[in-house]
């Protein structure tokens, strides 16, 4: 377009500046006649004698009768209508034939004109070849262009693909790891109970005990891995405008009820309204409590905020935790990421939270990002756009 553009530009610039030379020649020729009214065909022809031009002169009477006073290469079929040849008294008139020319009139005091016409044959001609070589060349240049890109795009998707393709494997390497150890606990504590190497009691319930702990621990896993897998589908849940004040709220005041030991403190703004799914944050507030409840003391203090910031609603949820390690703070939080992956095993989750949490936010078009907190502990931010009236 942009190539296509400028040509036209160009091409009709040129044609435009020919056109004026042959106007200014006409008017030149007529200003001439009409400032020897006595002499006017004998001015207009030494003034197109002294521009060399390559005119035709007439006369044409009031009858309508022409005489043809001088010849030009100008294939000339006649003088065109009366009220064309009334306009082109005051200004050159471009005349279609199939010998196109300009035309420039002089009226003389007998009510006659005197008819001075340049041909514009060569002019059209050189605008017709401009846009058919500026056709050819913007062809040639999009289709370039069109390769150039095609190669791009498909580097550009080779490279995504084999990121996503690294990610994949890193992630079912992790979920294979995760998965692994809780049968192989599960099944040597089944193969000792089926050959009664187990005898006491308390042994077959610690046994039962351990087996149950990691089947909740596989299901974990499996309700996350699926949870990410409905993420990552471009479908998405029921979206409607909420508000996140009330949302937070709720969350907050059950986090507070559930762990009376912390000081939780709750920092909301009213009427911060958002276009989400209401499951989806949800599930990321669930899991950031879920996390803090994890992996900090049950004396840790809590500050939930939620306040606008512009265009923005902005979600922040603090603790006084241990926090991350220093360099999870400057990575990009990509979906499959985890920063400690032993933190799963101590806890008993599935270690994929902050993947889910990330992937929730992607799916709402929001950011998400770790900071260190105030409180000493880890930051959770979210933004997200505020939802007009």
């Amino acid at each position: 377009m942009v190539t296509l553009g400028i040509g036209s530009y160009s091409a009709f610039h040129t044609q435009s500046a020919e056109l004026s030379e042959v106007n200014s020649s006409l008017d030149f020729v007529a200003q001439a006649a009409e400032d020897n009214q006595e002499q006017s065909i004998g001015a207009a022809l030494f003034a197109i004698e002294q521009l060399t031009l390559n005119a035709t002169l007439t006369l044409l009477t009031q009858e309508g009768q022409e005489t043809l006073v001088r010849e030009s290469t100008l294939i000339y079929e006649g003088a065109p209508a009366q009220d064309v040849i009334e306009k082109a008294a005051t200004r050159p008139i471009s005349i279609s034939a199939a010998d196109p020319y300009q035309m420039r009139t002089v009226r003389l005091d007998d009510d006659g004109f005197i008819v001075i016409a340049r041909s514009t044959k060569a002019i059209t001609e050189h605008f017709e070849a401009n846009i058919r070589a500026l056709a050819l060349f913007t062809f040639f240049v999009d289709v370039i262009a069109g390769l150039l890109l095609f190669f791009f795009f498909r580097r550009i998707n080779r490279r995504d693909e084999s990121a996503s393709l690294a990610r994949m494997q890193e992630f079912l390497g992790d979920a294979s790891h995760e998965l692994r150890t809780p049968l192989t606990v599960i099944k040597g504590y089944v193969e000792m109970l089926s050959k009664k190497q187990l005898a006491s009691a308390q042994d077959q319930d610690r046994a039962f005990n351990r087996v149950g702990s990691e089947i909740n621990r596989m299901e974990n896993l499996i309700q996350d891995l699926l949870l990410l897998a409905e993420l990552g589908e471009s479908g998405s849940r029921d979206i409607e405008k909420m508000d996140v004040s009330e949302l937070l709220s709720a969350h907050g005041t059950d986090f507070t009820t559930l762990n009376p030991g912390r000081t939780v403190v709750l920092k909301i703004e009213n009427d911060l309204s958002v276009v989400a799914s209401r499951d989806y944050l949800s599930r990321f507030i669930q899991n950031a409590f879920t996390n803090i409840m994890r992996h900090t003391s049950a004396d840790a203090a809590v500050t939930i905020t939620g306040t606008r910031s512009g265009k923005y609603v902005l979600i922040m949820i603090e603790d006084a935790g241990k926090g991350l390690p220093e360099s999870a703070y400057a990575e990009n939080i990509r979906s499959l990421n985890r920063f400690d992956k032993s933190r799963s095993r101590e806890n008993g989750g599935s270690g994929l939270g902050m993947s889910i949490m990330s992937a929730v936010i992607e799916k709402l078009n929001g950011t998400f990002s770790l900071r260190k907190s105030a409180l000493g502990g880890l930051a959770v931010v979210v933004s997200l756009p505020f939802a007009k009236d």
